[in-house]
């Protein structure tokens, strides 16, 4: 079953996804990035707010210069109660105390989920590594958010993404400007999740307000389609509504 992953910036909007009942309330800052680390203090506001009624994650930003950068937020912000922990691919994956660090981390319990951006030179033989040093997941992204995931990898290579999470038994996720008129086929290629920002924000605007319509809207459809899937039969190529 593909769940629903909502990007986030306050806790406003949290809420608007948590009564939408959207399975992971994603937290980032928009305005800073693709991988933008929100503020701390929302960070735990919107811990306190969803309170357990959705599994929360959060990016820890981008551009650490060392490993020890890097672990010291991912332990921040899992001490402050978040459930997963994201970070994006980057030249510190090829540093020998990368993997044995982030091994530590999960073994204390910290669900951490690497990023890879979709726009760019992509190395799937990292998944194997991230298997091994005890990752919960990998995803791919858009850094750049003027194209789709859809336009900038192939479906085949998103299956191939897929396929191999599931083979390492590492959560998939799937995002990158994303809009409902994408879910379609990136259901068919049955991630774990599939992340939204922009398609569920007012006019499709990645730094405007969540729209609940739009969230509730994007949940009914996941759940159609798993629903249809779930009783056996294939499911029906999703219907899409103004």
């Amino acid at each position: 079953m593909t769940q629903l992953l909502i990007s986030v910036k306050s806790l406003e909007e949290a809420l608007v996804a948590r009564y939408a009942e959207v399975d992971v309330i994603d937290l980032k800052d928009p305005s800073i990035g693709a991988l933008g680390a929100l503020d701390k203090g929302i960070v735990s506001q919107v811990v306190q707010g969803v309170n357990g009624a959705a599994l929360i994650s959060a990016t820890v930003g981008e551009g650490h210069e060392t490993v020890e950068a890097l672990v010291s937020d991912i332990t921040l912000y899992a001490g402050l109660g978040v459930g997963v922990v994201k970070m994006g691919v980057s030249e510190l994956f090829l540093q020998k105390a990368f993997f044995r660090e982030m091994h530590k981390l999960a073994t204390q319990g910290i669900k951490l989920v690497a990023v890879f951006f979709a726009d760019k030179p992509l190395d799937l033989s990292l998944v194997t590594k991230l298997q091994k040093s005890g990752f919960y997941g990998a995803m791919l992204d858009t850094q750049v958010k003027h194209s789709s995931l859809l336009d900038v990898q192939s479906m085949n290579m998103l299956k191939r993404f897929t396929v191999l999470c599931e083979k390492h038994q590492l959560v998939s996720g799937l995002a990158g400007s994303v809009n409902k008129s994408h879910l379609g086929d990136l259901l068919m290629l049955n991630p774990a999740f599939i992340g939204l920002r922009g398609g569920v924000c007012e006019k499709q605007n990645r730094m405007a307000a969540l729209s609940h319509r739009k969230v509730v809207e994007v949940k009914a459809m996941l759940l159609n389609y798993n629903n249809s899937k779930a009783c056996g039969g294939e499911p029906a190529r999703l219907r899409l509504h103004n």
